[in-house]
């Protein structure tokens, strides 16, 4: 129970800000847990994106506009920017046009280059534009919970199954003790909830099928893009994965909408 308890806490301390201060000892139970509680922080952010909406909505008279930024913000706020960084640093390296040692090596510098602040104002841009005119258009709540959901369920099983660029940094270091029950545990868990959400809101049968279909097709486009640019995946990879998959589903529901599905 204490390294259930421990992945917990080290999840949330890797994927939140959350202020947790508690100590959490490393070992292969807890490391093996947090991977499996991914999903779970993926969820909790969601709800608070949809009761935030919610009361926003029914209890105050702000604008699309303002509705639109703070779904956009609220997630950053919550990670702390850490997968946006990871997104910053792939681009710079991506756009390098290097072989995959020197990425690599762009990957790990800490400064910020012109491709990352160029590619993370069109995909900040872009994700806004999506979310604008889907809420400008009607949504479900469900969608809100779902997208981070995804999002870090299949951040789970890209590091358990993706290929590691490196013998180093955080993603080897999970991955050492990672097993295949825990890909099991991950894949149980995403079909549990997507059937749950389907049960639950039975009219929103198709888009939810399609954008658990759209998550599956970046996991595994994204596994043959990073072994292909970057030599594998990274710390910095898995991040850029969860801000890529989310834009994606929001440019999916975007499209649901356009043409009135």
């Amino acid at each position: 129970m204490n390294n259930i308890i421990g992945g917990l806490l080290l999840s949330f301390q890797l994927l939140t800000t959350l202020p947790i201060r508690k100590t959490v000892q490393w070992n292969k139970y807890s490391a093996r847990w947090s991977v499996r509680f991914f999903p779970l922080a993926g969820i909790l952010l969601g709800g608070l994106l949809a009761v935030q909406y919610w009361l926003l909505v029914h209890y105050t008279s702000v604008s699309a506009l303002f509705l639109s930024l703070w779904l956009l913000f609220f997630p950053v706020l919550f990670s702390g920017g850490l997968h946006l960084d990871g997104w910053m640093d792939c681009s710079d390296a991506f756009f390098s046009y290097r072989d995959q040692k020197r990425r690599q090596e762009i990957m790990s510098d800490s400064r910020v280059g012109a491709f990352a602040v160029i590619s993370v104002i069109f995909l900040l841009a872009f994700r806004f534009l999506f979310i604008y005119e889907t809420i400008a258009n009607g949504f479900h709540l469900v969608f809100l919970i779902l997208i981070p959901f995804l999002s870090r369920s299949f951040m789970a099983l890209l590091l358990m199954k993706g290929h590691l660029a490196k013998s180093s940094g955080m993603a080897a270091a999970f991955r050492e003790h990672l097993q295949s029950r825990d890909t099991f545990f991950i894949i149980f868990i995403l079909i549990a909830v997507l059937f749950s959400f389907i049960v639950s809101v039975r009219e929103q049968l198709f888009s939810i099928s399609l954008l658990g279909t759209s998550a599956f097709v970046c996991f595994i486009w994204s596994n043959l893009f990073y072994k292909k640019q970057f030599g594998g995946i990274t710390g910095d990879t898995l991040g850029s994965f969860v801000e890529g998959v989310e834009t994606w589903l929001w440019f999916t529901i975007w499209l649901l909408r356009y043409f009135g599905i």
